[in-house]
């Protein structure tokens, strides 16, 4: 009888989020076939219905002991296994309600030798089997997944109604190969890149990298098995000198001849074992087959006579460590029999025998609930003793009831007592303080709400215990301006409304991790908006079609002999003006400055490097705007905004558009023509400001905020109402404001929390968002329509 090769194997089993040393969904068996060759099955399993997980270690634990190699090939012993534990749960799960019924997938290795591994699979399972490593580390890998699906009859559990059907996968020719077998649940793990990932590593490695995705699963188990074919350690009679220093070489022959006959045996069925397997039982079941004694006989095996005494099976004679390999990392130890052999050695002659009738099933299925078909002469029911008492014991019961009563009320009267003592004892000037207290926290809490409608409720709390102090103390200074504060921000929250539904247009993740969205124009039907990670604009039309026009260090210019610098500024110009007259430009364009202090002009037929007459008067050029026959560019530096008409394409001498104000955190700009003809301007700083000029003066333009803007851009004035919209990126809003700097509304939603531009189109009634790496669109809300 050869001995068993060692075999390395660890489990994780993961549930309800964290890993637990039980797992009675694992489990290994050793058993020595007629040839005297040990053969190792591994099993993974995994339940299918709602009743199943409580017999899982004995499901288990049935599969290792129906397994008999000394009757059957490999895998006509797994596939009787199998069809045998499917009928007894059959019967089972006919007899007990849904909710108690048991169902299985399961997944079993088979090891014997230096043969192919095999991999049998029925019902829900995953498996995957890695060869050997190549020259570039990667290891050829075969993933056989069966989820719960009408197409696929491996996934019918064990137990169902519909019959069950075992799939077998050869293994690869693997020294140091590995066999993972995964509940299905994990199936979505094997992604391509996940997969080379794990043909790069080694078996003690796979669980360790698969173990953070699995976290994530509620209940999941998973199994790898070395398929490295580690030799015997030597025997103590190998190691033993013959006597008078003779070698026997008629015993080195025959220990030759039997290593050979091992290792060219294959783990596939032999065609005869496979046609006995499946069509000598003769249409019978496995557990007549059993009990007829035909699953006992294999091709070229004489039938047993019945003087003959039966044989007997092999006896395996151990001596068990004190602990395994797998006992010291925390792996459980073999359910079946002791998981390491240190020695064997043969009682009987290799005869195989009568298989004992299966008189253990699965589970002791007992009496769960009668049968309808029972008939029962005695009620269900007993009839109740009733026994009356008399007056003295009712009268005592009902003292005891009363006192029971009293105590019961005296208790309440004293948790009363604590609850409210403190609050009826307060002065006067303690309630105050406490209602004043109470209001400052529900207003710090309105700023730390997720949703607006928290806010909001945070708020009127507050208000009403403020109002609750202001009726104890009337004249308190301090509470009447906490009133004022509250009113203020519940006036503000009352301006917020949601975006109503939202429509993608654009999603532009797949132009890579790094892309951040900023300003946003709109014209002639599209969309234009910078990227400000990438150093790109883009270009969206209406149907979704992005297209990227500009692009940081593209080749640009006279000969195409300048890099373009990162794209800082756009703006949009109209070939006609208001009262539908053409201006100094026969088309449509976008202007575009980059890093540079270089001004770029964009049309459908490609981009163009416009030179900046006199560049040397700016201080800075840090954003452009643009009308119908104007550009202007603001002068940070300078503190002056400059004004350039446009002529063929060109632009003029620079005039001082607006001049000697404060311009030393500007970051945008927007130029606009309003209904007398005159230029304003829109400037929005890193400080939170926006302002609006005129020629030369400052315009009135105080927003009346109680929270403050923290960071504004993407302004746009709005064409038919005159309003200014300004995004807040640091508090993902847009702002609606008036002429003279009240806030008419405010759009805000979680949805756009992560909000970077947005562009209002009051003739249509459309907004379109700008969110870090997509494009969105609703509709104007309904008081600004």
């Amino acid at each position: 009888m050869t001995q068993p090769r060692e075999v390395w194997s660890a489990q994780l089993r993961i549930l309800a989020g964290r890993a637990v040393e039980e797992a009675p969904q694992v489990g290994f068996a050793e058993k020595v076939d007629r040839r005297g060759r040990v053969v190792r099955i591994s099993i993974l399993a995994e339940v299918a219905s709602a009743g199943a997980g409580a017999f899982m270690d004995q499901f288990v634990r049935r599969i290792g002991e129906l397994f008999d190699p000394t009757a059957r090939s490999l895998t006509g012993a797994i596939k009787v296994a199998v069809e045998t534990t499917h009928e007894e749960l059959r019967v089972w799960n006919r007899q007990h309600l849904p909710s108690e019924q048991a169902m299985y997938g399961v997944s079993i290795l088979i090891q014997r030798g230096e043969e192919l591994v095999i991999l049998g699979q029925a019902g829900p399972s995953v498996g995957l089997l890695a060869g050997d490593a190549g020259l570039a580390g990667l290891r050829p890998t075969s993933l056989y997944v069966h989820r719960s699906r009408l197409d696929d009859p491996v996934s019918s559990p064990i137990g169902g109604s519909d019959p069950v059907n075992l799939e077998f996968a050869p293994g690869p020719e693997a020294s140091d190969g590995w066999a993972l077998l995964l509940t299905s649940n994990a199936a979505g793990l094997f992604d391509p890149q996940r997969r080379v990932t794990l043909s790069r590593l080694a078996v003690d490695e796979v669980l360790r990298h698969l173990y953070p995705s699995m976290l994530n699963l509620r209940d999941a188990a998973g199994l790898i098995v070395s398929l490295a074919s580690a030799a015997p350690p030597p025997s103590s009679e190998a190691e033993a000198e013959p006597e008078d220093g003779v070698d026997d070489g008629d015993e080195r022959a025959e220990r030759s001849s039997d290593a050979d006959d091992s290792l060219a045996q294959s783990a596939q069925p032999d065609p005869a074992d496979q046609a006995r397997d499946e069509g000598d039982a003769g249409g019978l079941t496995a557990e007549q087959r059993f009990d007829s004694g035909e699953a006992g006989l294999s091709d070229g095996d004489e039938p047993l006579e019945q003087s003959q005494p039966p044989a007997r099976q092999w006896d395996v004679v151990f001596a068990p460590t004190a602990a395994t390999e797998l006992e010291v990392v925390g792996w459980p130890v073999n359910p079946f029999v002791v998981g390491r052999v240190d020695q064997a050695q043969m009682i009987a002659p290799p005869v195989a025998s009568h298989s004992p009738r299966l008189s253990n099933p699965i589970m002791k299925l007992g009496r769960a609930i009668p049968s309808l078909l029972e008939t029962r002469r005695e009620p269900a029911v007993e009839r109740p003793n009733i026994r009356t008492r008399g007056s003295g014991a009712r009268a005592v019961a009902a003292r005891r009831a009363g006192l029971i009563l009293i105590a019961m009320l005296v208790v309440l009267a004293s948790v009363v007592a604590v609850l409210l003592g403190p609050s009826l004892l307060q002065s006067d000037d303690d309630q105050f303080r406490s209602r004043v207290e109470r209001a400052r926290n529900g207003l710090a809490a309105s700023q730390l709400a997720v949703t607006t409608e928290a806010a909001r409720l945070a708020v009127e709390d507050a208000l009403s215990e403020v109002e609750l102090a202001l009726e104890i103390n009337p004249l308190a200074a301090e509470a009447l301006q906490l009133r004022e504060e509250i009113e203020a921000v519940l006036a503000e929250l009352n301006l917020i409304q949601s975006p109503g539904e939202l429509a993608v247009v654009a999603d532009l993740s797949r132009f890579g991790p790094s892309i951040a969205l900023g300003a946003i124009r709109f014209g002639a039907g599209r969309a234009f908006v910078i990227d400000d990670a990438g150093g790109r604009v883009f270009s969206v039309t209406g149907d979704g079609a992005v297209a990227v026009i500009f692009l940081e260090g593209e080749l640009l210019g006279l000969g195409d002999q300048s890099r373009a610098g990162r794209p800082i500024s756009i703006a949009w110009q109209s070939a006609q003006t208001g009262n539908g007259s053409s201006a100094g430009t026969s088309e449509d364009a976008l202007w575009i400055l980059d890093s540079h202090a270089r001004l770029y002009r964009w049309t459908p037929s490609g981009v163009l490097l416009v030179p900046i007459p006199e560049l040397v008067r700016l201080g800075s050029v840090d954003a452009v705007a643009a009308t119908a026959a104007n550009v202007y560019l603001l002068d940070q530096a300078g503190g002056a905004v400059w004004r350039f008409a446009l002529e063929r394409s060109e632009l003029s001498e620079p005039v001082r558009a607006l001049g000697r104000v404060d311009l030393l955190d500007a970051s945008e700009l927007v130029a606009s023509v309003n209904a007398a003809g005159a230029v304003e301007f829109l400037i929005a700083s890193s400080d939170g400001r926006v302002r609006r000029f005129g020629v030369n003066e400052e315009l009135p333009l105080a927003l009346g905020l109680e929270q403050e803007l923290l960071s504004p851009a993407s302004l746009s004035l709005g064409a038919q109402s005159g309003l200014v919209y300004v995004v807040d990126r640091g508090e993902g809003r847009l702002l609606a404001v008036g002429p003279s700097g009240e806030v008419v509304s405010q759009i805000q939603s979680a949805e756009l929390a992560e909000l970077r531009g947005a562009w209002v189109d009051e003739q249509s009634g459309q907004i379109i968002y700008a969110l870090p790496a997509s494009i969105l669109t609703g509709r104007l809300p309904a008081r600004q329509e």
